[in-house]
């Protein structure tokens, strides 16, 4: 029975670390997951009482990463404990000493026997392969880590501070780039390079950023509502470009549909390996298409709406717009990343910016065992609902 046990332990911990380093597919593995809900509650309080300061709170997600490789060790330490013990290589305490002496490489204490000595032997290189593991996993994390910060940092003089989606699309008014690709284009390809590293490995989204007071999921809510936004008035004509970004004739639309058709599954997809029960959006054409079916609930009021296209007719982006057409696109446009963006929001507790954090769920602890969804509830001060009648 100690042998059986030993071995399935042991098989455990290569498929977690296999799993989370070399054929990541989305998703956390029970070991990884104790870890993090370990960490979390050490880092990061909702009561008044806290193990650690408040300033300490952004180390929880790297601190339970780094932990990973100790969990790893120790399990596989424990697990060929078992086997030995149960191949009689003596006491309890004996086939330990055997155990951690040759996953560590250390050589001070060896069993008595070839059998066990081979033993040993796969031991010390399920242990050298551990540490290689480690040494590759922490720049390739790290360097998804850069490119979704640099992603961040450039739209950091566009969105505004806090990010706005009015102040987005007004900056990008002014700098002659509304409808061209200089921007929408490294946007999209930015939520398809989020989509890619944040799915395989779903710590990244606890991560928080190297700029103060941004994040990643206020600065993508942000570029999704401005695209949604720019679409909703879309009057269907072409219209010209500026020099050099394309042909001379094309559609306004083109730039926000782009971001609109790679953003909102991407988030989604980032939303489901983090934990949270979002639905598998509809096509960017079935929610086009919505627009003349019964109106979804949403998180934006339609005064919200309204006070947004009054905004930008004053800083002359759009012109006289069919504001009861754009809302009914709005709202089917952001129904496909509305409850999946409050939901990172709260995951990551991001920092206040309109119509993202201010208005994110309320996500609870990670979970010890259990692969059931994070529990999520609305804000205490939830904010208006878009409704069928537009109030």
């Amino acid at each position: 029975m100690a042998v059986v046990v030993g071995v399935v332990l042991a098989g455990t911990v290569l498929f977690s670390a296999l799993q989370t380093v070399v054929l990541p597919r989305g998703g956390l593995t029970g070991i990884t997951r104790f870890c993090f809900a370990v960490a979390d509650r050490v880092f990061v309080s909702r009561g008044h009482w806290r193990p650690v300061p408040k300033r300490f709170s952004s180390l929880y997600a790297p601190v339970a990463l780094v932990s990973l490789p100790f969990a790893w060790c120790m399990l596989v330490t424990l697990a060929f404990s078992f086997i030995l013990w149960g191949l009689d290589a003596g006491t309890y305490y004996d086939a330990f000493v055997v155990s951690g002496s040759s996953l560590f490489t250390l050589g001070f204490a060896k069993p008595e026997g070839a059998g066990l000595l081979w033993l040993t032997f796969v031991e010390a290189t399920i242990g050298l392969g551990l540490v290689a593991l480690l040494i590759s996993f922490l720049p390739t994390l790290y360097a998804a880590y850069s490119d979704r910060e640099r992603g961040v940092g450039l739209l950091e003089p566009l969105v505004g501070t806090p990010p706005s989606a009015v102040e987005l699309l007004r900056r990008l008014h002014f700098a002659q780039s509304l409808d061209g690709s200089t921007v929408w284009s490294p946007a999209s390809q930015w939520f398809v390079a989020v989509a890619q590293s944040h799915t395989a490995f779903p710590a990244l989204c606890s991560f928080p950023s190297q700029h103060p007071g941004l994040s990643w999921v206020v600065t993508a809510g942000t570029v999704l509502d401005a695209a949604a936004l720019r679409f909703s008035v879309f009057d269907g004509k072409p219209g010209p470009v500026p020099s050099g970004q394309g042909p001379p004739y094309a559609d306004h639309a083109a730039g926000p549909v782009l971001v609109l058709a790679h953003g909102i599954p991407a988030l989604a997809r980032v939303g489901q390996s983090a934990g949270l029960d979002v639905p598998v959006p509809a096509s960017l054409l079935d929610l086009i298409r919505g627009a003349e079916h019964d109106l979804p609930a949403i998180s934006v009021t339609r005064e919200e709406y309204d006070a947004a296209l009054r905004a930008l007719a004053a800083g002359g982006v759009i012109g006289d717009v069919d504001a009861d057409r754009g809302w009914r696109r709005f709202v089917w446009l952001r129904s496909g990343y509305d409850e999946v963006i409050a939901g990172l929001a709260g995951y990551t507790q991001a920092p206040a910016a309109p119509w993202t954090a201010d208005r994110a769920l309320v996500v609870g602890r990670p979970r010890f065992f259990s692969r059931r969804p994070l529990a999520t509830s609305p804000p205490p001060e939830p904010r208006g609902y878009a409704r069928p009648n537009g109030e």
